[in-house]
């Protein structure tokens, strides 16, 4: 009986961290991505590694700046001045 309870809990205890692993770097990929990394870690933790591969999935934010930099330093003109939102020019 006593050992079945020490396999259950061992059970657990590895569960546990699998979770805790996959919350972590989550996390970490999140906040180079320059995501909210908090959020990403609950994910991570609870979704284990469909959490981990979202955040993997997500595109990096300073990226899309640095990009979008580049373009207007080309001569690029958004055809709507706020955020692709239609209003009067």
């Amino acid at each position: 009986m006593c050992s079945a309870i020490f396999v259950e809990l061992k059970s657990l205890v590895v569960v546990l961290v699998a979770h805790l692993v996959s919350a972590g770097l989550s996390k970490t990929v999140a906040a180079q991505k320059a995501r909210n990394s908090n959020r990403w870690a609950v994910a991570g933790f609870l979704f284990r590694p469909l959490g981990l591969i979202a955040a993997v999935g997500m595109p990096d934010r300073h990226q899309i700046v640095y990009l979008r930099y580049l373009a207007e330093q080309q001569g690029y003109q958004p055809r709507h001045a706020c955020g692709g939102q239609k209003g009067e020019t």
